[in-house]
């Protein structure tokens, strides 16, 4: 449960226009104390944050509060227009990276939960989580930025994504997706972004962190049901033992689950090695596509 202050964060809705949504519209119902204070479960964050996305685009929220769920969804599929987009998620990316830069890490933390909550999930992780991570990734291998300001960025980052994860996690009803790096890889950012892409769409996220062996991999996907493995490879330190490990899991997961992967570290391996099985994505919104196709097929 989420306290009102929690949730004005979360969503970018202010305290005041909570309440007078509530009272108008009745658009989430949450449950109160005995002093009277509010609480709200995780399904109503995701609601909330859905109905002002929808009230930026233009639509009265009198007409909003009627719609469900899915039926918001659909509506924010549609299309924005994508100059003023791209202009607003830039400059969110380029205002962190200046932050980092000057040693801020309150300002990344703010900035993060600000572009989080003021824009839908899919344009916060393409447009403004992608470019800033490359962004921050090519000032440390130039010598530009330290590892401590690396360090302020995904820390950050990671404590964001963490949090929202986990809020859409606790209400999805959809297909089991598992998801991790394989051995030798030990960088998450890239997978954590994809957990919080499919967890958007309903996906029960299973986030396992970081470098896990390829039988503990196939072994906790199999105890949970999982309808999806999905790993990332970004810069292993060994490409030969990556190769391997995707290869054992390929044996070791049972043919009914899919193997998905993704991340620039891929380019680096030899294809003629890589298991048949595997379904790779060159960036998110392919994977983004995927995830909807899963959906549809495990609900009809």
């Amino acid at each position: 449960m989420y306290s009102i202050k929690a949730v004005s964060q979360a969503t970018g809705l202010s305290i005041e226009t909570l309440r007078a949504w509530e009272r108008r519209y009745r658009i989430v119902e949450p449950v109160r104390d005995g002093n009277g204070r509010r609480s709200y479960r995780p399904e109503d964050v995701v609601r909330l944050r859905k109905l002002r996305e929808a009230t930026e685009r233009g639509h009265p929220i009198s007409r909003l509060a009627l719609l469900s769920l899915d039926e918001l969804g659909k509506l924010l599929v549609e299309p924005e227009p994508g100059h003023s987009r791209r202009a607003a998620s830039a400059g969110f990316a380029e205002k962190i990276v200046k932050a980092a830069e000057n040693y801020r890490p309150g300002d990344v933390d703010q900035l993060l939960a600000m572009a989080l909550a003021l824009q839908p999930l899919s344009q916060f992780v393409n447009d403004v989580l992608s470019p800033l991570l490359n962004e921050v990734g090519e000032r440390w291998h130039s010598g530009e930025f330290n590892v401590a300001q690396e360090r302020i960025v995904s820390s950050a980052v990671r404590k964001q994504v963490g949090q929202v994860l986990d809020t859409y996690s606790r209400i999805a009803t959809g297909p089991l997706m598992v998801l991790t790096t394989p051995s030798g890889e030990r960088h998450e950012l890239g997978i954590l972004m994809a957990a919080l892409l499919a967890a958007a769409q309903n996906v029960r996220c299973h986030f396992l962190g970081a470098d896990l062996p390829a039988d503990a991999i196939a072994t906790y996907a199999s105890r949970v049901g999982a309808d999806i493995v999905a790993l990332s490879v970004v810069m292993s330190e060994d490409l030969n033992v990556v190769t391997d490990e995707l290869g054992r899991l390929a044996l070791f997961l049972p043919e009914h689950i899919g193997l998905w992967a993704g991340g620039v570290g891929f380019s680096h391996l030899d294809p003629s090695r890589l298991p048949a099985r595997l379904r790779f994505f060159d960036d998110f919104r392919q994977f983004e596509q995927e995830v909807e196709l899963l959906r549809a097929r495990t609900t009809r």
